[in-house]
């Protein structure tokens, strides 16, 4: 746990909540850098070092490590998981921060997008290990 929290103080920080996220909003952020687009997501994320590869036993350090989840955001409502990490944005992958922050663009521009992301095997961690996990993400309208 200490290695994660060590890692998410340099990486970002968010905290939007809910209901400040709409289509529009997503859309005028587009082109934005990736952390100011976690931030609107409600995410701390980071790049997954090869500890934390190890750590949830992937083939590759492709994707992005979530640090921490901001409460009633979009990403604590689509029930994204700190220690997790997202590989994929509506069906595209995620291979580093860059690549999160134009598919993140996109899908919060689009309104309804669905996250697949890798969660550690521990039941501390409330995730299902060795699998995709994929987390809806609605439009704050629906």
């Amino acid at each position: 746990m200490k290695r994660w929290q060590a890692l998410g103080g340099v990486v970002l920080a968010g905290f939007l909540g809910l209901a400040m996220v709409s289509p529009a909003d997503a859309a005028a952020v587009k082109g934005a850098d990736p952390k100011a687009l976690a931030e609107e997501f409600g995410a701390v994320v980071g790049p997954v070092t090869e500890d934390i590869r190890k750590e949830l036993n992937l083939r590759t350090s492709e994707g992005v490590a979530v640090f921490e989840i901001i409460g009633d955001s979009l990403a604590d409502l689509a029930g994204i998981k700190v220690k997790s990490v997202i590989a994929e944005i509506n069906n595209q992958p995620v291979r580093d921060l860059d690549a999160f922050g134009r598919l993140l663009s996109r899908a919060l521009a689009q309104g309804n997008a669905t996250i697949g992301s890798w969660e550690p095997a521990n039941p501390e961690d409330q995730g299902a290990g060795q699998q995709m996990n994929f987390h809806f993400v609605p439009n704050r309208q629906d």
